[in-house]
Order: structure tokens, then C-alpha cells, then sequence
């Protein structure tokens, strides 16, 4: 995925629930918005400035990403980022707090201060934002700037999956099954797996790609079906889930014929055609 993808892929998960009489900072927000996901984005820092300045914490985030990457019209500016997603953080912006966050951890555009950034990932996690609760669970699992405690980093994996989080709900699964943070529970375990499966989660797409290829008896059907999934899988994960999926694509290809890959072909576009890349 390219920058330019990422970063409006960044801004479309921002979230805020607009108020029954919008005011102008909304309709202009909106606007930039449209603008941005575009890619015209010296239309939508023209118009994202006043909504920005109106306190529309959406707008104040839209700018920070783009002082943050430099786009447009606007100069690669870390601090500025950081001065625009504070705004944005201290009116309750999730993915602001997050940002701010990352700004503290990694001393972009702030002084490095991991007690802040714990905190401000804290209040996104408490927030409903999964990747902050995703980020504490990791450090409660790593001991890192937490102390280690795998059943804190279990129910933060929890309340991310119950949120809708797919990879979260794949986590879940494997913790469930094995045990981790948690007794084991493997129908719950099972459950889990098949919610992420459902929805399409690469992580839940590429273990059971494994799991059939790994089988020694496995039908034909079983490893048309597993192909397909770990070419859907490629196509939508990125980093190490995306190189696996590579990875048994190739591996499963060798037990298949020509025209069993071309029907699970037939089976990835129907998945496509159901859930949006």
C-alpha cells in the first residue's frame, strides 16, 4: 500500500458522530474530506483550515496528517503535526490520541515521553479506539513500558474483538486456544476464529490455509478452498501475514492443478465482490 493510501486510509477511520443541527465547521469538514480522499489536497487544506480552526477535530486531524507526511501544500512539519493532533486529541479524537501517542513514543515533533504516551494510549483504548488497545496489549505481552501481564494484554484483545477488530478477534482465538492470558476455551477459541474468518481477517485466512496444508489427507475441495483463501489473504494482509500467505500459496499450488486454481480464482473474486478490499 503506497502513502498516499495510508493516509486515507488513516483519515477514513477517524470517527465522530455529527450533531443533529450541523454547524459550518461539519459541512466544511465534509467537504475537505471529499477533497482529500481524492487526493486534491491543496483543496482540502483550503478548506480544512477553518474547520480545523473552528475545532472540528476531525479537520485538526486531517491537518496533522498532512503536516506529518507534507502533502499539498503543507511543508513536513512534525511539530505542527503534534500541535494538531493535541487539539484534536484533548476534544476525545481517538485516532488523534493515538497519533499523539506514537508522537511521544517515537519524539516526533515532542520530547520523547513514554509516561505520556502510555497515557494518552490509554485514553484512546478506554476511548473505543482497537489499534490503542491492540498497542496496549502488545506492551502488557512484551513488558515494555508496562509490566508484563498477559491477562491485562487477554481483555485488551477482548474488548478490541468485541468491537468489530477481525484481527483482534484472530488473536482472541489463538490466545483462547492455547491459553494464553486466559483459560483455554476451545470452542470459544473456535467461535472467535470463524467471526474473524467470516469477515475476511488475512491472520484467520492464512492459519487455516496451514492448517490444510499441513493435513496429509486433505481433500481436493479443502486445498482449492485453502489456496483461495491464502490468495485473499495476499491480497489484503501486509508485513509477515502477507509474505505466509506468499508463502502457502506457493506451497499449495504444487498439490493443484491448473484449473483448480483457476476455480479458487472464481472463489476470491466472489469474496472480493462480498467484502470490500
Amino acid at each position: 500500500m503506497n502513502l498516499k493510501a495510508l493516509v486515507i486510509a488513516g483519515l477514513c477511520a477517524a470517527t465522530a458522530a455529527p450533531a443533529l443541527a450541523e454547524p459550518a465547521s461539519t459541512r466544511g469538514y465534509e467537504l475537505a474530506d471529499a477533497y482529500f480522499r481524492r487526493g486534491n489536497f491543496s483543496s482540502a487544506y483550503l478548506v480544512g483550515l477553518p474547520a480545523a480552526h473552528a475545532g472540528d477535530p476531525r479537520a485538526q486531524y486531517m491537518l496533522g496528517l498532512m503536516s506529518f507526511h507534507g502533502l499539498g501544500p503543507v511543508t513536513r512539519n512534525l511539530a505542527e503535526s503534534a500541535r494538531w493532533f493535541s487539539l484534536a486529541a484533548a476534544r476525545g479524537h481517538g485516532e488523534s490520541q493515538f497519533a499523539l501517542a506514537q508522537a511521544y513514543a517515537m519524539g516526533d515533533g515532542v520530547p520523547v515521553d513514554r509516561k505520556r504516551s502510555i497515557q494518552w494510549l490509554e485514553r484512546a483504548a478506554v476511548g473505543g479506539h482497537t489499534p490503542s488497545m491492540m498497542s496496549l496489549a502488545r506492551l502488557h505481552d512484551e513488558g515494555l513500558e508496562l509490566p508484563r501481564n498477559r491477562e491485562r494484554a487477554t481483555q485488551w484483545v477482548r474488548h478490541a474483538a468485541e468491537l468489530g477488530d477481525t484481527r483482534a478477534q484472530a488473536l482472541l482465538s489463538e490466545r483462547l486456544r492455547d491459553g494464553v492470558g486466559a483459560s483455554a476455551d476451545p470452542e470459544a477459541a473456535k467461535a472467535w476464529n470463524e467471526k474473524a474468518l467470516a469477515a475476511g481477517e488475512p491472520l484467520a485466512l492464512v492459519r487455516r490455509a496451514q492448517e490444510v496444508n499441513d493435513a496429509a489427507d486433505a481433500r481436493r475441495a479443502d486445498l482449492v478452498d485453502a489456496y483461495a483463501a491464502a490468495s485473499f489473504a495476499e491480497q489484503r494482509a501486509e508485513g509477515d501475514t502477507r509474505m505466509a500467505a506468499t508463502r502457502l500459496k506457493g506451497e499449495l499450488a504444487k498439490k493443484l492443478t491448473p484449473s483448480d486454481m483457476a476455480e479458487a480464482g472464481e472463489k476470491v473474486a466472489e469474496w472480493r465482490a462480498r467484502q470490500p478490499m
